[in-house]
């Protein structure tokens, strides 16, 4: 391995590790830091949330990135196949939306003040996995060939999960308005007519994070 193929490793080791560590103490109620928890709770129900589904999918993704780099010395190669980048920048722009949304929206609005959102097991899934996905896709993890159509791969988590999200909310409504225990992360909180905006923008948001991430990574590590 070259130091750029060593980089990559260690961060992806690290992507790894963190989510587990985070995910266990997500679920059995372990708390580092102050005793506040939002937008987790100390059981399965977590995973129904995006922050955990996008980090267990970067954590699977690094996984399989390792496994791959692992092989034997003759059948490794210092750029990745297009099948593996699909996954990296599926992966990436996942927690990347997700950090982008807690910085821009939820740590704004919430009610336990900005930082709540960065506490115990969300320092790692909403801030430190993300940048490391980040920086270890744009700087350390070249792809074959690449191409302007690679970017739409990163919208398909977030797409899959407001197809999961978006009917919760209809099927759970409360006299015609969405109700608060489904739609957690309050993205219609100004009303059910606003679906029509907030789902495509959401969406469209988490393509513009892919698109930038697939320009990066072409100037800088695919070079």
């Amino acid at each position: 391995m070259n130091k750029g193929q060593k980089a990559a490793f260690v961060l992806n080791v690290l992507i790894f590790v963190f989510t587990v560590f985070a995910t266990i103490s997500l679920v059995i109620g372990f708390r580092f830091m102050q005793d506040i928890s939002v937008l987790s709770e100390k059981n399965l129900k977590s995973f129904r949330y995006f922050t955990i589904q996008s980090n267990l999918l970067a954590a699977l993704v690094s996984l399989i990135y390792i496994i791959f780099k692992c092989r034997p010395a003759g059948k490794s190669c210092e750029k990745l196949p297009v099948w593996l980048y699909l996954l990296k920048i599926a992966a990436a722009d996942a927690v990347a939306f997700t950090m982008f949304i807690t910085v821009f929206y939820l740590a704004p609005t919430s009610s336990r003040g900005y930082f709540a959102l960065f506490m115990n097991s969300n320092l790692f899934m909403h801030l430190l996995t993300p940048l490391l996905c980040i920086i270890s896709f744009i700087f350390f993890e070249p792809v074959e060939k690449t191409s302007f159509k690679m970017s739409f791969a990163g919208i398909i988590p977030m797409a899959l999960y407001a197809a999961f999200y978006t009917p919760n909310v209809l099927l759970h409504l409360d006299n015609g308005k969405p109700n608060p225990l489904y739609d957690w992360y309050g993205f219609l909180a100004f009303g059910l007519n606003t679906i029509w905006i907030v789902i495509p923008l959401l969406v469209f948001i988490a393509w513009l994070l892919s698109l930038g991430l697939w320009a990066l990574n072409k100037k800088i590590a695919s070079k």
